[in-house]
């Protein structure tokens, strides 16, 4: 069909209307999408306010308790005012407050939209597999519930998304801090030993050993040490049975032996002390292998050190990501 001169003067005003009063690179708006402009968002209220969630074991002695605490506040430091994190809470699984359930309560009430986990243990455990996930309400077991009940913990679940991070032995953190140890008591390389002691987990019994042999040739090779071995021991309670006959084979071909301690708050000059206070001694009388020998244990485990508060900022910031 064809359009009349009435017609074509109507299309053509019609598609130059739009085009009156803009220029390139502006919009104009009515005042109805200026008003919604003005109700929109900000953008600082859409950003992301995670919390930050470290978990130790927690022991009855408050002597063990307080250097880990202390490290909320190494960390709150080293994060400084440009932390990625809205909240930093350390809490305890046990034996101390402030709980698992505390940290949760803690980060929902600052206001927190999720929460990055980062449990204070050595290496992979039942602890990291079993009981965090529960306390954390990541893993649901009727018995195992019912069993940190009767242990006197509180479980919570939360509505954030919860991230659970691996536990120390990531990284090089151990390796290093071991090392560190071992020169703080190394004095003549070519005639000491280095025996190392950790907790240990009899379900991974595999896992545990090559960690520590892998730790032990490494501090081996930093400092000229030609022997080293390991033994697992439960915070001192198993120091007679299974750390004793370690330490004394190594006495036996070396003058002196250090005794250093992976654990996160403790050496294992206490429970050498305590073993040559009360051995030889009581109903039984059992000859002490140590008597006479040069055996050096260390003060301190891995805290304090500000390479642990590191450790924490770099895994929990790459949770983030």
């Amino acid at each position: 069909m064809i359009k009349t001169s009435m017609q074509m003067l109507i299309l053509g005003t019609i598609l130059i209307l739009p085009l009156v009063g803009c220029e390139k690179g502006t919009v104009k708006t009515s005042a109805s999408s200026t008003n919604n402009k003005a109700k929109a968002t900000p953008v600082s209220a859409l950003q992301e306010k995670p919390g930050l969630l470290l978990i130790a074991h927690g022991a009855p002695w408050p002597k063990w308790n307080k250097p880990v605490l202390a490290l909320e506040k190494k960390v709150i430091q080293q994060l400084g005012p440009n932390s990625p994190f809205h909240s930093v809470k350390l809490v305890f699984m046990e034996f101390a407050k402030p709980s698992v359930a505390d940290g949760i309560e803690a980060m929902e009430a600052a206001g927190c939209d999720r929460i990055v986990v980062v449990p204070l243990l050595i290496a992979p455990s039942s602890h990291s597999h079993w009981d965090v996930p529960a306390l954390l309400g990541l893993y649901s077991d009727e018995d195992m519930q019912q069993e940190l009940r009767d242990e006197g913990a509180r479980l919570v679940r939360s509505k954030l998304p919860i991230t659970l991070t691996p536990t120390l032995s990531k990284g090089q953190l151990l390796e290093d801090m071991m090392l560190k140890r071992v020169r703080e008591l190394s004095r003549d390389p070519q005639n000491e030993a280095v025996i190392l002691l950790a907790h240990g987990d009899e379900g991974l019994q595999p896992m545990w050993e090559h960690r520590m042999r892998h730790i032990v040739t490494y501090i081996c090779g930093k400092t000229g040490i030609t022997y080293g071995d390991w033994a697992f021991v439960h915070v001192g309670q198993t120091y007679p049975s299974h750390g004793v006959p370690v330490i004394a084979a190594a006495a036996s071909q070396h003058k002196r032996v250090l005794v250093v301690g992976c654990y996160v708050s403790m050496g294992t000059i206490g429970m050498h002390h305590r073993y040559m206070h009360t051995a030889g001694k009581g109903p039984i009388h059992m000859p002490n292998p140590l008597k006479g020998k040069d055996i050096v244990p260390s003060r301190n485990g891995l805290l304090p050190d500000e390479a642990v508060a590191q450790w924490i900022i770099e895994t929990g910031t790459r949770a983030l990501k």
